[in-house]
């Protein structure tokens, strides 16, 4: 399962700028959580609260992490499905919609790690699949996926595998990278992607050489990546701790405690990485300087009622983060402004109180805030930091080292 996430967010970058070698930055300023994250993230919980696999909880987990991640990239039908149904079907209720899309086999990897046999785990993939993608190939996806991860994960070896899902599933996996990778081109059905995942698989060597085959063949590069990370985990069973930590500084925190609950729940404890031992290390700092963003965070600055966002930090918002000219409180683009020049500390509490209600609604965001009113508005560190005591306990806030 994690290794799906990191997958998806390395494929992230090349998804609709093709590369044809394994040689590239596994991550760089593009890289982010897609819809394969959020989907997965929606499965790992039905597995966890719905014993029953019904399509009533399924669809209301992909709704809710739907909702929490609204542009992570959905395809056109399943948007509408997901945010739209009364656009699509008469009476507004969601139902399944014959498609043959990748979408099944990208959020399923967590079926391969819950059950104890192959025949149970392909059921329930059937189901996980057929909530929208209902066609037989679009379930076949999603099936041979689960299946190779579980016998990856039980100890079977890449010719094992090759065998039961070529023969199970009618896949060519007769193939190598090299060979499919000059002709191949952007194939988002499960027909024409699954296989090639797969192959990226068993051609590799270890995880990182198995998202980097995926990349290079020059598809739906995150759903590959997605598709055969989640492969590649289930048998290395080792994903090196330097590439774990990159990934999961671009996921929102509560996908990390999914994570961990489904790893307990599985009996599956990782060797690579402590997930919360991170980020107690880092003790959620913000950073002296902050150049780049990912999609989740969020960029706090201080500005002034009025919004003339001249200088300072709120320079930096409006010239990099989305910060709007006007506007002095609130959400903006990838920025949070926080009042801090209308007179003494006190009128600045109700201000970082309303931001620390809005971070605790929204746990989908990594709130990264600068040290406020300690520039131009001439505060001191000892004067503002006192006001942040409640958001030193939330894990999706960063605080400067200077306030905590």
């Amino acid at each position: 399962m994690l290794g799906a996430i990191i997958g998806d967010i390395v494929g992230s970058s090349h998804e609709f700028n093709s590369i044809k070698t394994t040689k590239f930055n596994l991550f760089d300023k593009r890289s982010r959580y897609t819809d394969d994250s959020v989907m997965t993230m929606a499965v790992v919980e039905w597995l966890l609260d719905d014993a029953e696999h019904s399509h009533k909880v399924l669809e209301d987990k992909m709704v809710k992490f739907g909702s929490l991640n609204p542009r992570a990239g959905y395809g056109g039908m399943f948007s509408s499905w997901l945010f739209f149904p009364s656009g699509i079907f008469k009476d507004g209720k969601r139902r399944p919609y014959n498609s043959f899309g990748n979408g099944s086999a990208m959020r399923v990897s967590a079926v391969g790690w819950m059950f104890d046999t192959l025949e149970e785990t392909e059921r329930v993939a059937e189901i996980s699949a057929s909530i929208t993608h209902n066609d037989p190939e679009g379930i076949k996806g999603a099936q041979a996926t689960a299946a190779a991860i579980w016998m990856a994960r039980n100890g079977k070896n890449k010719q094992e595998i090759r065998d039961y899902i070529s023969t199970k599933y009618g896949y060519n996996l007769d193939r190598t990278c090299d060979q499919i990778r000059p002709s191949y081109d952007f194939d988002v059905t499960c027909q024409g992607s699954v296989p090639e995942a797969i192959i990226a698989f068993l051609d590799s060597t270890d995880y990182e050489s198995t998202v980097r085959l995926a990349v290079s063949l020059g598809g739906d590069s995150d759903t590959q990546a997605c598709i055969a990370g989640g492969i590649a985990e289930a048998f290395y069973k080792d994903i090196p701790a330097e590439i774990v930590s990159r990934a999961m500084r671009l996921v929102p925190r509560y996908f990390i405690a999914n994570m961990k609950r489904f790893y307990d729940a599985v009996n599956y404890h990782p060797k690579y990485i402590d997930m919360e031992q991170k980020e107690k290390q880092s003790e959620r700092c913000t950073p002296d300087f902050i150049r780049s963003l990912a999609p989740n965070e969020i960029f706090v600055f201080g500005s002034n009622l009025a919004g003339m966002h001249g200088g300072g930090a709120a320079r930096i918002a409006v010239d990099k983060f989305g910060a709007v000219w006007g506007q002095g409180v609130g959400l903006q683009g990838q920025s949070y402004a926080i009042p801090t020049m209308q007179g003494g500390v006190e009128t600045i509490r109700p201000y970082v109180d309303e931001f620390i209600e809005f971070a605790k609604k929204h746990p989908e965001y990594k709130f990264l805030v600068t040290r406020i009113g300690c520039g131009i508005a001439g505060f001191t560190d000892d004067e503002i930091a006192p006001l942040f005591k409640e958001a030193q306990s939330l894990e999706n806030v960063w605080l400067p080292k200077s306030f905590r």
